[in-house]
């Protein structure tokens, strides 16, 4: 006699047919196949590879969006915006390439990544066949990584690959003119949470204290301290505020990353141009931080666009360059100049303070 079963996927319960052999699980092939999309990968390495894949790439996307963005408000041929504009296809048919590999590994059929895309599930087929996607995705990895390249944060290795990795070209131009505000394909921003964790690690070097007296100043244990260091936390900010007390900084510096860490907008609540100048300020220092504050020179010296006097004035005083030298500063210290725009735009037309205020800033602080 047969005894009626629950269908593991769907709960209904039914009465398995044929012989004696493993005991059915599902009442129907679309349950198991269901069963099937849902159950974990078992390359986890794998999965993560996919993952930081797709990240790197839509960082990289953020990049040169901010890049176009800043070429046309420094009014760029037309020639100049094509390169930017044809940088961000390539980057979007990797993107799509990416996120195609990750879904056929975890069992998403071509129907359901056919339609977001509004085509068919053989046109998406003949376009991305398994040698179609190895190829794609080799060809970011050759045109990413060189032997002068400089390698982001992490090593970002392609899914089914190791030892390969990514980072942005290197290279410049002798004519300061000429140099674009981006290179095309250059994807150097660090998230907000590591250059959080790097802001607050540089302040631990410095300061010379052990994990232990910091992680009682906190008032939090020393593996706590140890994960927020290694960006696997991102702390509250009251204890963000005793790490910056304990290493003798102004909290105001770490502010801004700290927001942004914690998927809130730099602080946009000003209603006058010298509030958005010092918020300004304090964002841009926040990045000089979090890259342990290299030498104006030194910053210069990687982006023969900027002058090293300007660079000294941006981050000593009050003061806001242009767009293109924010976007060019911002990249230098690896952060993105979308998140600081709010500020510099509102820096650019809010009203001044009224003139009963003594403290407004002179026409000298915008560049």
């Amino acid at each position: 006699m047969t005894v009626p079963r629950r269908c593991s996927t769907c709960r209904r319960s039914f009465t398995p047919k044929g012989g004696p052999g493993r005991p059915k699980l599902y009442c129907t092939a679309a349950c198991r196949a269901a069963a099937r999309r849902k159950a974990p990968p078992d390359n986890a390495p794998a999965d993560t590879a996919h993952h930081e894949l797709i990240v790197e790439i839509a960082e990289t996307l953020r990049a040169q969006a901010d890049a176009l963005i800043a070429s046309i408000h420094e009014q760029q041929g037309s020639s100049g915006l094509l390169e930017h504009r044809a940088a961000l296809g390539r980057h979007l048919d990797d993107l799509e390439a990416a996120i195609i590999r990750r879904g056929r590994v975890h069992g998403e059929s071509w129907d359901a990544l056919a339609i977001p895309l509004g085509i068919s599930n053989e046109t998406l087929r003949k376009k991305w066949t398994a040698q179609a996607l190895d190829r794609r995705l080799e060809r970011r990895t050759t045109r990413s990584a060189g032997p002068s390249a400089r390698p982001p944060d992490g090593p970002v290795f392609l899914p089914r690959q190791r030892g390969t990795v990514a980072g942005p070209p290197s290279g410049s131009h002798d004519d300061r003119a000429a140099t674009p505000l981006l290179p095309p394909d250059e994807a150097s921003p660090r998230s907000a949470r590591q250059l959080l964790a790097a802001a607050l690690s540089h302040l631990q070097r410095c300061q010379g204290g052990s994990l232990r007296e910091l992680a009682d100043h906190a008032q939090v244990t020393p593996s706590y301290i140890s994960r927020v260091l290694s960006e696997e936390r991102r702390p509250s900010w009251p204890v963000t505020r005793a790490i910056v007390d304990f290493c003798e900084e102004d909290p105001t510096v770490l502010y801004p990353l700290w927001r942004l860490a914690h998927h809130q907008p730099v602080d946009v609540r000003v209603v006058t141009a010298e509030e958005a100048a010092l918020e300004f300020h304090r964002f841009i220092r926040s990045l000089h931080l979090a890259a342990t504050r290299p030498e104006p020179h030194l910053l210069a010296a990687g982006n023969n666009a900027l002058s090293p006097t300007e660079v000294h004035q941006t981050l000593t005083k009050v003061y806001v360059p242009d767009w293109p030298t924010t976007v060019r500063l911002v990249g230098a210290l690896q952060g993105r100049p979308a998140d600081v725009r709010p500020l510099w735009h509102a820096a650019r037309t809010l009203p001044p303070k009224p003139r009963d205020h003594r403290s407004s800033l002179p026409a000298g602080s915008f560049g």
